[in-house]
């Protein structure tokens, strides 16, 4: 196994949640663990037996905030995801933190999970006509559906849907993506959260 000196806890929980497919959707924080186990078994066991320590694991993630890096996750409870300032930095660090899983497997798949958002998006006449630099109708009907949420919904799950969206676009390496994600809630404050 290559060694995880270099790393703290917190970094290894933010790239096996990579691993795991956590860019553009949620991950049970379990399946994060697991992963963990596998990259760093020394790391996260018992002192005296083979096992996992479930708190060494869940500490990780209070660790994350405590250093004040809470902006690179979503979520809360059993799920979380990278946010898109997390997908940049475990990207930043992908190389190093590929020899950490060499022995666990062939690395990040080229097929990220995220990849069918972005198809998703590229597909949406909305993104299609902004892309273009056609003039846009953002109607609020045809938002929700791209955000996956109901017309209805509150501000807050329309900023987390946004936010697994610009998640997603960010680990595609997509600036237009993310560009048409930034104009939403410039065009509609009222819908996100801004002053509308």
């Amino acid at each position: 196994m290559a060694n995880a000196a270099g790393f703290n806890n917190g970094d290894i929980f933010l790239y096996a949640l990579y691993r795991r497919g956590g860019a553009g959707k949620y991950v049970d924080v379990e399946d994060v663990f697991a992963e963990m186990w596998e990259l760093a078994p020394s790391r996260f066991r018992w002192r005296r037996h083979g096992y996992p320590n479930y708190k060494i694991l869940a500490k990780s993630i209070v660790d994350i905030s405590q250093r004040g890096d809470g902006e690179l996750l979503l979520g809360e409870g059993y799920a979380r995801q990278l946010s898109a300032e997390g997908v940049q930095w475990v990207k930043a660090r992908l190389k190093r933190f590929e020899r950490l899983g060499a022995d666990v497997g062939a690395g990040v798949s080229q097929r990220r999970p995220s990849q069918r958002v972005v198809v998703g998006l590229e597909k949406s006449p909305l993104v299609v006509a902004f892309l273009d630099g056609r003039e846009i109708d953002l109607g609020r009907n045809d938002v929700a559906l791209l955000l996956r949420c109901a017309p209805d919904a509150p501000r807050s799950v329309w900023q987390e849907r946004l936010a697994t969206l610009r998640s997603a676009a960010t680990d595609a390496g997509r600036p237009d993506l993310l560009r048409f994600l930034d104009h939403l809630p410039q065009a509609r404050p009222e819908w996100f959260g801004g002053n509308g």
